[in-house]
């Protein structure tokens, strides 16, 4: 056992045993607490389980003893928290990244698999498609009847927990990051300016509001007109990606549009394409005709879905690359990455049908390459090599008050910024060769995006910023 600490234990002074007489002392109580919840989720239908219930209570009371022999050794609530949400938030991202991967998937295989069927077999007029297929060593033949089969099967499959867990697990990371933080995470340095409150109350009326304003459109107005429908689609999302940009921080803005359009793609499914399906299972249980209507509204959300993917990825992956959401015109660099996407995406669901259109990938690509080219105009523009050599030469001991004050309060090994237990992604600048180690990170991220610190909440300057820039073009010499 202690051989085994050793190992896993990052302190070597830790009291382990003064712990595990805490730990048992607090058993009892957490115990009792585990009984009551038992009790409880049996309430749940989906939880009658003994066994079900019995693992979920073992795993919560060991939380909760763990939880109160740290409390009972002196250890603040608010590290706790701060250590507890952190490892949530990690938890809850790798759940929504899983359960996201799944419905995608599932999005992209059966927009596939229907466009793939086999429909003009004379042998097979009693189906409307069917398809063969070869995968993990094995033979797969997939029909798709014409209408409900004269006795349902004991076992249907349905695809819509991947869906509702993503939004779930979404919306979870949405409060624990931003909610939970509004004031430093959500909150923008210019444009509008609100209260913590005021932007979470914002945002959760876009979330509601966004899907109540695409179903009117998609039921009501532009019904049956598509190419109105996708111009009216097209210009809302630029429209509400330029307002996002001017009351929230960057890296917010572009989370929200993310999780507007997940929540529309989520809402689809719970209430549209999950209802229709009900319909279809209800009409064959009763003998009854189903409601085709039904049935085509929720094959269009699903394909509006199928095209809304891609823009979402961009979004999840757009936090690693500050010179999208860091730009000045951010907003425009989203709208126009979403629709090179929505080109491609367009592009292999053409293909898919067999309508080879391989203009729009080259169209798409050309869209990416001129994005890239207009948003780097500042970054290619010619400077004079010498017009930094030329300035007073800069300290090193400066520039390390400036990283120390601005910086260094979450960028430490033992950070003080309050809520803040680790540095954020492992970034130090306690030394002068950890800066040094970090220089492109520090001009990409505070020089040129000035994206850091977020909402500037430590003040830096923009005098503060030119003195860094200056002594990067200088050589960032740590001897001077």
């Amino acid at each position: 056992m202690e051989f085994f600490l050793k190992i896993v234990a990052p302190v070597q002074s830790y009291d382990f045993q003064t712990f595990f007489h805490n730990l048992l002392l607090s058993l009892p109580a957490s115990a009792l607490l585990g009984l009551l919840l038992f009790f409880i989720l049996g309430a749940f239908s989906g939880l009658k389980s003994k066994e079900q219930r019995l693992y979920i209570v073992i795993a919560t009371t060991i939380v909760i003893a763990f939880t109160a022999a740290f409390y009972n050794l002196g250890v603040p609530t608010e590290t706790l928290f701060a250590v507890y949400s952190e490892w949530l938030h990690l938890i809850v991202r790798w759940v929504h990244i899983i359960v996201g991967v799944a419905w995608i998937g599932t999005s992209f295989y059966f927009n596939w698999l229907d466009s793939r069927l086999e429909r003009d077999d004379p042998d097979f007029k009693h189906l409307d498609g069917y398809l063969w297929s070869v995968h993990s060593g094995g033979f797969y033949r997939i029909e798709k009847l014409k209408g409900p089969p004269k006795k349902l099967p004991k076992v249907l499959h349905w695809f819509k927990w991947e869906a509702y867990a993503t939004w779930i697990s979404g919306f979870v990371l949405l409060i624990l990051v931003y909610y939970l933080n509004a004031s430093s995470m959500m909150l923008g340095a210019s444009g509008i300016i609100l209260t913590p409150f005021q932007a979470i109350l914002i945002s959760i009326f876009l979330l509601i509001g966004s899907w109540l304003l695409y179903d009117y459109l998609c039921k009501n107005v532009l019904k049956d007109n598509e190419q109105t429908l996708i111009a009216t689609g097209v210009l809302l999302f630029i429209l509400l990606s330029y307002f996002l940009t001017q009351i929230y921080g960057s890296r917010a803005a572009y989370i929200h549009v993310g999780a507007i359009i997940g929540t529309i793609m989520a809402a689809n499914v719970f209430r549209v394409i999950i209802p229709a399906q009900r319909n279809l299972v209800s009409s064959a249980e009763n003998k009854q005709k189903p409601n085709l209507n039904l049935s085509l509204e929720a094959k269009n959300r699903s394909i509006h879905n199928n095209y809304f993917t891609l823009p979402v990825l961009f979004i999840m992956i757009s936090s690693h690359f500050s010179f999208t959401y860091g730009a000045v015109n951010n907003w425009l660099i989203l709208a126009v990455i979403s629709i090179a996407g929505i080109l491609t995406r367009h592009y292999f669901n053409l293909r898919n049908k067999k309508q080879y259109k391989f203009w729009i990938l080259p169209s798409a690509g050309l869209i990416m390459f001129f994005l890239m080219t207009l948003s780097s105009l500042s970054i290619f523009e010619k400077k004079d090599a010498n017009a930094s050599l030329s300035l007073e030469l800069v300290s090193f001991n400066e520039v390390q008050n400036i990283i120390k004050y601005r910086c260094g309060t979450c960028h430490a090994k033992y950070p003080t910024f309050e809520g803040i237990e680790a540095a954020p992604k492992g970034v130090v600048y306690d030394t002068a060769q950890d800066i040094v180690n970090n220089i492109k990170l520090i001009k990409a991220q505070a020089i040129d995006a000035e994206i850091m610190p977020p909402n500037n909440l430590t003040g830096i300057t923009k005098n503060e910023r030119e003195i860094l820039k200056v002594w990067i073009e200088q050589g960032a010499n740590i001897n001077n």
